[in-house]
C-alpha cells in the first residue's frame, strides 16, 4: 500500500511540477514592427532586457524597409492586422494611422510625466488631444566634416556663410568634393535644406508662417533659397542621380569632405571608421545665429486591435522609463524624449547643446498634416530649383499655392 501511495503521490507531484512548468514557460508573443533596419542589433538588446524582467512575455522586432514602412503599416492596420507595437513616425504622419482608430490612445494608461508638453505635441492627434505615442527620440540636421581633409588641405572650419561658400571652392580646387549631398532622394534635399535656409529666414519666420501672418512666398524664404540653390556647384559630379547610400559612401571613404545629414547619421559613420566631426550650418553673417533645425522622430505606439494589449501596453510603458532612455542613447546614439538619461557619447552630447539655437524641421512639424504634404512640394520644389527648371520665385510661389489648396 504503502508503494502504491508513494507511486501515487509521486504522479500528483509530477503532474502538478509540469503544470508549474507549463505555466512558468507560458508567454505572450509580441510583434514589434519598425523601419529602423540600422538598428536591429540595439533594438534586440533592449528588448532583451525587457525580457529579462517580464519573462512572460516575448517580444519580436520585424524591420521593414523605411520608405515603404508607412504603407506596409498602414495597409495591414487597415485590414485588421498588423503588429502588436509599431514604431510611429510624427505629427502628420502619426494622424494617419491615429485618426481612423488603428492606435490605442495612450493617455490615462501610461505614465508619461517624464516627457514634455513639446515633444508629446509630435504623438498627439490634433482632434481629440489624445497621445497615441510614447516619443522615442529628437533628431537634429547637422554638417558632418571629415578632420582629416580639413586638416590636410589646411581649411578652417567655417562659421558664416561666405567662409562656407570659401571652404567649398577651396576643397573643390583640391580635387576633393566639398558636399556630399546629391538630389536622387528627394527627402535627403528637405534635410540639406533644414541646416542652410532657417539661418537666412530667420528665427521668427516659423512663428509667422504657421499663424498665418506671412506665407512661403516672403521674401526672406525666396532669399534663403536663392542662396542655397548656390550651393549645387558644390556637389558631386551627377549630383542629380546621387542617392543616399551613395552620399553616405562619399563620406565614408574620404571622397568628400563633408555630408549635410542628421543626427541619426552618427552611428553610420562612427561604424565607418570616419575621422568626422559636427558643426551647425553657418550663420547667414558675422555675429548671426547658427541654427540647427529639429523634430521629434517619432514614437512607440500599440495597436487597438492588439488581442494582447495588456502586454503591449506594459512594454510601452517601458519606452517611457529612464532606463529605456539610457539605453536609447548609449546603444543607438540618440538624444532620448524621455527626460532623465545621460548623454555620454561625446558626439551626441555635442548635438544636445546644438538645441540652445533650434528652430523647428518647419514642414514635418507643421505642414505634413494635409495633402500635397509641404515635404512634398518642397522636396520637389528643391529638385527643380537645383536643376534650373525653376526659380527661387517660381519654387516659393508653387510651395505657398500648394500648402494653401492642401485638403
Amino acid at each position: 500500500m504503502k508503494s502504491i501511495r508513494k507511486i501515487a503521490s509521486m504522479a500528483v507531484l509530477g503532474a502538478a511540477t509540469f503544470a508549474y512548468a507549463g505555466t512558468a514557460l507560458a508567454q505572450t508573443e509580441l510583434d514589434f514592427w519598425s523601419w529602423r533596419q540600422e538598428d536591429v542589433k540595439a533594438y534586440n538588446e533592449i528588448i532583451a532586457a525587457f525580457e529579462e524582467q517580464n519573462p512572460d512575455i516575448k517580444v519580436t522586432f520585424t524591420a521593414h524597409e523605411a520608405t515603404s514602412y508607412n504603407t506596409i503599416l498602414t495597409t495591414a492596420l487597415a485590414g485588421g492586422a498588423g503588429p502588436d507595437i509599431m514604431h510611429t513616425r510624427s505629427y502628420g504622419s502619426l494622424e494617419a494611422i491615429a485618426a481612423p482608430g488603428y492606435l490605442e490612445p495612450l493617455d490615462g494608461q501610461i505614465d508619461l510625466s517624464a516627457l514634455s508638453a513639446d515633444e508629446l505635441l509630435g504623438t498627439t492627434l490634433r482632434a481629440d488631444g489624445h497621445v497615441y505615442a510614447v516619443p522615442f527620440a529628437s533628431q537634429t540636421i547637422v554638417v558632418f566634416y571629415n578632420k582629416d581633409l580639413f586638416e590636410e588641405h589646411d581649411v578652417a572650419l567655417p562659421e558664416t556663410w561666405d567662409e562656407f561658400l570659401a571652404a567649398s571652392q577651396k576643397f573643390k580646387d583640391a580635387g576633393v568634393i566639398p558636399l556630399a549631398n546629391g538630389l536622387a532622394d528627394a527627402w535627403t534635399m528637405e534635410i540639406m535644406s533644414g541646416a542652410f535656409l532657417p539661418n537666412f529666414y530667420g528665427k521668427d519666420f516659423f512663428g509667422e508662417v504657421t499663424s498665418g501672418a506671412t506665407d512661403f512666398e516672403d521674401e526672406r524664404f525666396v532669399n534663403a533659397l536663392e542662396k542655397f540653390s548656390t550651393l549645387k556647384e558644390f556637389m558631386p559630379q551627377g549630383y542629380e542621380g546621387v542617392d543616399y547610400a551613395t552620399m553616405k559612401q562619399l563620406f565614408n571613404v574620404g571622397q568628400a569632405a563633408m555630408f549635410v545629414g542628421g543626427s541619426f547619421d552618427i552611428p553610420t559613420f562612427v561604424n565607418a571608421g570616419v575621422n568626422f566631426d559636427i558643426m551647425p550650418g553657418p550663420a547667414a553673417e558675422a555675429g548671426g545665429p547658427r541654427m540647427v533645425a529639429t523634430w521629434l522622430d517619432g514614437g512607440y505606439g500599440v495597436n487597438a486591435a492588439s488581442e494582447n494589449k495588456e502586454a503591449a501596453l506594459k512594454f510601452i510603458q517601458f519606452t517611457a522609463t529612464q532606463p529605456f532612455a539610457q539605453m536609447l542613447t548609449d546603444k543607438l546614439a540618440n538624444v532620448p524624449a524621455v527626460d532623465g538619461a545621460e548623454i555620454s557619447d561625446p558626439m551626441l552630447a555635442k548635438v544636445s547643446a546644438m538645441h540652445e539655437e533650434a528652430t523647428p524641421y518647419i514642414m514635418l512639424v507643421a505642414f505634413r498634416f494635409n495633402t500635397p504634404t509641404g515635404s512634398t512640394l518642397l522636396q520637389n520644389g528643391l529638385q527643380e530649383l537645383f536643376t534650373g527648371k525653376k526659380s527661387a520665385e517660381e519654387v516659393a510661389a508653387d510651395i505657398s499655392e500648394g500648402i494653401k489648396s492642401a485638403e
